[in-house]
């Protein structure tokens, strides 16, 4: 019984503090960086700090992750009138457009994405399972490539596998 009441507190704070982004692209310029993770390796960030993932169901140019999706999931936006992404060492960016008109940016053809779960800068909890598909921070260099544990002796992590429809965050 515990479990649900935390479920339900923490979905709607989720839904509260994703809104207001999946609403329209901000108005600051969005930047695009790398930053050296301690488990992760060299990863792609906003000029924020905020970690960057990508979604394995997602094609070249295209993105399936919308509706509640994009809520947990919300995908790294063009600000308004922002023509490209700004990229700090990060080469290959480009944009597509979501079915609601706002430009979405990409790498190499895979579309990007904030996680709700990660709370402050340099946090990259999202390498996870849930109902949408696998989560992975980006590897600038390899962006279709799941990412390996930089501490790892096997080159592999395993991800966390969250159960259900992804109300869980």
């Amino acid at each position: 019984m515990a479990f649900v009441i935390v479920l339900l507190g923490a979905s709607a704070v989720a839904g509260a503090l994703v809104q207001p982004g999946t609403a329209g692209a901000s108005s600051s310029p969005t930047k695009v960086t790398t930053a050296h993770n301690k488990t992760w390796g060299t990863i792609l960030v906003l000029g924020n700090g905020t970690t960057v993932y990508r979604l394995t169901a997602d094609s070249k140019n295209k993105s399936v992750c919308s509706g509640q999706c994009a809520k947990y999931w919300p995908p790294v936006l063009l600000a308004a009138g922002q023509k490209s992404a700004i990229g700090h060492g990060v080469s290959g960016l480009g944009m597509i457009t979501r079915s609601n008109g706002t430009h979405q940016v990409t790498l190499k053809g895979v579309p990007l994405y904030k996680f709700v779960g990660d709370k402050k800068a340099g946090q990259a909890t999202g390498n996870i399972k849930d109902a949408w598909g696998q989560w992975w921070v980006v590897n600038p260099a390899h962006p279709l490539t799941a990412p390996k544990a930089a501490h790892s002796t096997s080159g592999s992590a395993a991800p966390t596998t969250v159960a259900g429809s992804g109300a869980a965050y």
